[in-house]
């Protein structure tokens, strides 16, 4: 008799969990929807609630304030892009694998612009996400130039140059990136037919910059045009 009775308590309470599993669920996508559509700075708790369709009270019993569960989400996400990232295999052409890596970041601001948006915004304004966005800016950077010196050698290119080759290259296209999705650049708008077009326009840039020379012609698709241009010493 006794454990006939305790049986259904348990299935109770893990009940109970799951349903508070859910609503902490429901909460931070709730939180996404409403970072890219207001953005940070401009939500607030009863958005979040409104959208998720619980009690403003709700939330208290899940997240102590907005910096927490922003930082939640945009962690969370920024783990999603580095698993993406880390699924590209490197190889030795390096112009085909700096297509396939612009190919993720360019499909990551072309879903989700509006929290793109936000990771600087948060980055700024929340220290603890504040701290793994910059963590993460830095281990793929670092990443970047070991895979420059690795393309070039060690003999041309030593450590503290290629991370300021990593830097300036990666800074060249985030902001592109961002004009394009975030900022909505009109001149961008007319320039750019696709997102195969403006990863290989980077990844072309990008390769001429390290090399000096153009990616070889057959590998050239929507972007060929940029690959015109004769590069020569000086």
């Amino acid at each position: 008799m006794d454990g006939q009775k305790k049986a259904p308590g348990r299935k109770a309470a893990l009940s109970r969990k799951e349903q508070a599993l859910e609503t902490r669920a429901r909460l931070k996508e709730a939180t996404i929807r409403v970072l890219g559509r207001i953005g940070y700075r401009q939500m607030r708790i009863a958005d979040v609630t409104r959208e998720a369709g619980v009690a403003v009270g709700l939330f208290y019993h899940y997240f102590p304030d907005l910096k927490a569960v922003t930082s939640e989400v945009l962690s969370d996400y920024m783990a999603e892009m580095t698993a993406k990232a880390r699924k590209v295999t490197p190889s030795d052409d390096l112009f085909e694998t700096l297509r396939e890596q612009y190919k993720i970041l360019i499909g990551h601001f072309e879903e989700q612009p509006g929290l793109m948006r936000c990771m600087l915004q948060a980055s700024e304004e929340i220290p603890e996400f504040g701290e793994i966005w910059k963590a993460s800016n830095r281990q793929w950077t670092h990443s970047f130039a070991r895979r420059l010196s690795e393309a070039l050698g060690p003999e041309k290119l030593d450590r503290k140059t290629s991370l300021l080759m990593a830097y300036c290259l990666g800074s060249m296209s985030d902001g592109v990136v961002h004009e394009y999705y975030v900022q909505q650049n009109p001149d961008l708008a007319d320039c750019v037919d696709s997102r195969d077009q403006l990863a290989e326009a980077l990844a072309t840039l990008t390769y001429r910059a390290v090399f000096l020379a153009n990616p070889p012609r057959e590998k050239l698709g929507a972007a060929a045009a940029i690959a015109v241009a004769p590069i020569a010493s000086r």
